[in-house]
């Protein structure tokens, strides 16, 4: 096996199996909305047309294209204060939302020429959208720049990882880089840090060697093992689910199948 070259994780939108949790939630909502379509024609003895109600309820796509440029322009503007901010937030809802019911209606017409016979009119749709639609739209458009501030914020106060790690080495406190370190493992009642061709034996549990490290760079990959995977040479499969990692000074280090969600990317 070629020895692997590895990339910084990116943030990755979860998933439901390899379906993007967004496209779920967005079906759900649409299949619900067309279900509630059909439940109020019976209770209300009107005819249901699946066609027209999947039509009608496109609405909800429109929010994926919109959200995405609402989010690059505020990275573009990058509103600094709280004023500006909230100032933001009101203008972005009002335009977005006005924004999102033209574009629906205009597809909504432009569709139905093409299948219907007459046609629905642009006026009567945008009138239907904007009285019935028109608070969700604001409510989502003002609220969303409001979590990503508020995200981006919990991000700059969260604490960074350091540099340096502390070691208590009997009565002594050794300080050495994080990047120096290529493993750590049980070895009880210690767990030993493998560190610039050394072994350092400290009380501290993997767990809380796991808090302090940077979790894009330092992989629990066994129960008992903490991996710096800038150190990984080659990877080679057990034909059980789990891998042998051979590291640069020579240490094997097996990954268990049970962590697998830790260290997958590296198989790719």
């Amino acid at each position: 096996m070629e020895p692997i070259t590895y990339i910084q994780k990116e943030f990755r939108i979860p998933r439901i199996g390899k379906i993007p949790l967004y496209v779920v939630i967005l079906i759900t909502i649409f299949l619900l909305a067309v279900l509630q379509d059909y439940i109020y024609s019976r209770l209300k003895h009107t005819g249901f047309y699946l066609s027209e109600s999947l039509l009608y309820n496109t609405f909800w796509v429109f929010f994926i294209p919109l959200t995405i440029f609402t989010k690059r322009l505020i990275k573009i503007l990058k509103p600094k204060n709280k004023w500006l901010r909230i100032s933001y937030n009101v203008s972005s809802g009002l335009t977005f939302s006005f924004l999102h019911i033209l574009l629906f209606s205009a597809f909504f017409v432009l569709i139905s020429t093409l299948i219907y016979d007459p046609s629905h009119r642009f006026s009567t749709m945008f009138n239907a959208a904007f009285s019935n639609q028109f608070y969700i739209a604001l409510l989502w458009y003002a609220l969303f720049p409001f979590v990503y501030f508020q995200k981006k914020e919990w991000s700059s106060s969260a604490p960074q990882n350091s540099e340096k790690i502390k070691l208590k080495i009997g009565s002594k406190i050794v300080s050495i880089y994080t990047n120096e370190i290529q493993v750590i493992s049980t070895d009880k009642p210690y767990a030993a840090v493998f560190a610039n061709n050394q072994k350092f034996l400290d009380y501290k549990s993997l767990k809380q060697f796991e808090a302090e490290l940077n979790p894009s760079i330092f992989v629990r990959v066994h129960r008992s093992a903490l991996v710096n995977v800038t150190y990984i040479k080659e990877l080679k499969s057990r034909s059980n689910g789990d891998y042998d990692a051979l590291l640069e000074n020579g240490q094997l280090i097996r990954f268990s199948r049970h962590y697998r969600n830790n260290w997958s990317h590296l198989l790719q």
